[in-house]
């Protein structure tokens, strides 16, 4: 697989803190990458039944009748919960996933994200100890506004224009990835799809609250400016890797895992995940870290027939 080809499953996404009443705009939290997961069928088991959208989840159900579900890695949406919370500089009281936003961005011909054609995603269910999170794509209704309710025409037009393109990528592979029915051993070869952040965004850790410090000035420089618009600063990446252990540890054979790429997937083949990257390995700075499948699929079967 090239970064030509990475999976139509696969999209840049990034997450946004917004406190109503309390910010002027939503503040980017953390950019990564979300999969299509196929949810109508279960590798060994009978087909897997969901329901149909509800206005609860401010989707409309009469626009589509078929949920489009996501996996992505936890720490995307609730980054508090992988680092000392005293060190985000977010208020204690914001920590709270009804605060955080969810986009997913088309990407263009040439893998890189387009800012302008974004989906609204809501988080469905967080696992309980992996780094793991089930999402769903919001299907634009009718009458669609942004916080002050002037949304331009234009604004609204690409809102749909990017749900029907969402839809003919989803279409087009079958709903999604198919769940591997066990995890990638040890000496078996994948690839990881996803979507790193350009540049400086995507070779350094913009989680790091000490960053900034370690930068020369020219780096400094650089990677404030990139932070001042973000969205649309990530394109299509894709690692060959070899697995190290099957509880989670792969090392690059060809190719890189950069900063952006959280929440890809681990492809046994190309229609098939094996697991979900989270970054780093924790344990060996050289190799990285990776949720097997067997660790969350009986969660996600059970967080999208609970939806």
């Amino acid at each position: 697989m090239t970064t030509a080809s990475v999976s139509q499953s696969c999209f840049p996404i990034m997450s946004f803190l917004h406190v109503p009443g309390k910010m002027s705009q939503p503040l980017w939290l953390m950019m990564g990458t979300a999969f299509l997961v196929n949810v109508s069928r279960r590798t060994g088991t009978a087909a897997c039944p969901f329901g149909s959208a509800d206005a609860s989840d401010g989707v409309d159900s009469s626009a589509h009748k078929r949920r489009r579900f996501l996996l992505t890695a936890k720490h995307t949406f609730v980054p508090w919960q992988f680092t000392d919370p005293q060190r985000l500089k977010v208020p204690e009281e914001y920590r709270r996933t009804r605060f955080v936003i969810g986009r997913l961005y088309i990407p263009d011909s040439e893998g890189k994200a387009v800012a302008s054609l974004s989906v609204d995603l809501k988080l469905v269910a967080m696992h309980p100890t992996a780094d793991v999170a089930v999402l769903v794509a919001k299907v634009p209704t009718s009458v669609a506004s942004d916080a002050a309710g002037t949304a331009s025409r234009s604004a609204v037009s690409e809102r749909f224009d990017a749900h029907a393109e969402l839809e003919r990528r989803a279409n087009a592979v079958g709903g999604g990835l198919t769940l591997a029915p066990e995890d990638p051993q040890k000496g078996s070869v994948c690839s990881i799809a996803g979507y790193r952040g350009t540049g400086l965004l995507g070779k350094l850790d913009t989680f790091d609250p000490d960053l900034l410090d370690r930068l020369s000035e020219t780096e400094r420089g650089q990677l404030l400016s990139s932070l001042r618009c973000v969205e649309g600063q990530q394109e299509a990446a894709v690692a060959r890797v070899k697995i190290f252990h099957s509880k989670g540890m792969c090392r690059a054979e060809e190719g890189s895992c950069f900063h952006g790429m959280s929440g890809a997937p681990v492809l046994t083949d190309e229609k098939t995940c094996g697991g979900v990257l989270y970054g780093k390995h924790p344990d060996d700075a050289n190799s990285v870290g990776y949720v097997p499948v067997r660790s969350f699929d009986g969660f996600v079967w059970d967080s999208v027939i609970g939806k």
